[in-house]
């Protein structure tokens, strides 16, 4: 049986596969490599595989297949770190599925708080939390998810949409200078001319952005219009 170091080359062309959107491969690979070595790490490789195929595929089957196999590795590691990682993977494959019900809701709920008590330092845990706050279960004030935020950003590379929410969350508090800064850290990331879907999206909000600043955003119409149709 291979060790995890001779797994690595495996897995990170797994992940090299997914970003490519070649789903085919990288299912195959996961499968070969966990009926060669069946662990966590393989678990969680072949679940995040199935889960991409059949988001694209919109197989239903598979895509159930894709939590059970995230469960399972969830299930085998002892290490708290890993473990909420995993559930993790799990709550956010849940909250982002294409065949989404509230029980599945439930269940993210459920694995994001259960992660979080095994590791509150998670990023992903950290901003699926305040994604749900709202959730009964959850129930977090909005200071709350301001503090989860600004956490997760704290720890690491944030992603975009991690300063969209924080300014979200700060104009919802009052707070417009805070939101401002959020707002431009936000635009800065976005990856404009990439043909990104939500881009135009974004070009509203630089609009928004500045009549934040300039106080007048009774001027600016935040709903969202595809181009052609205004």
């Amino acid at each position: 049986m291979a060790d995890m170091t001779a797994c690595a080359p495996a897995l990170i062309r797994i992940d090299q596969l997914l970003a490519a959107g070649e789903f085919d491969d990288a299912v195959a690979i996961a499968e070969a490599l966990v009926a060669e070595t069946r662990t966590a790490d393989t678990l969680r490789a072949l679940g995040r595989a199935q889960f991409e195929r059949s988001t694209a595929t919109f197989d239903e089957e598979e895509h159930e297949a894709a939590f059970a196999t995230l469960r399972e590795a969830a299930a085998m590691v002892a290490d708290e770190t890993t473990r909420a990682a995993i559930l993790a993977d799990l709550a956010t494959m849940l909250t982002g599925s294409v065949f989404f019900t509230a029980e599945k809701e439930e269940e993210a709920v459920r694995r994001y708080k259960e992660a979080y008590a095994l590791d509150p330092t998670n990023i992903r845990v950290l901003i699926g939390m305040t994604m749900l706050r709202a959730h009964p279960e959850i129930n977090a004030s909005r200071g709350q998810a301001i503090a989860w935020v600004e956490q997760a950003i704290a720890q690491g590379t944030p992603e975009w949409w991690h300063w969209s929410e924080l300014g979200k969350l700060y104009e919802e508090e009052g707070d417009h200078e805070q939101a401002i800064v959020a707002y431009e850290e936000m635009l800065a990331l976005f990856p404009f001319r990439t043909g990104h879907p939500l881009e135009f999206v974004m070009r509203q909000q630089r609009k928004h952005l500045q009549a934040l600043r300039a106080g007048r955003l009774e001027l600016i119409n935040l709903d969202f219009h595809p181009p052609g149709q205004r």
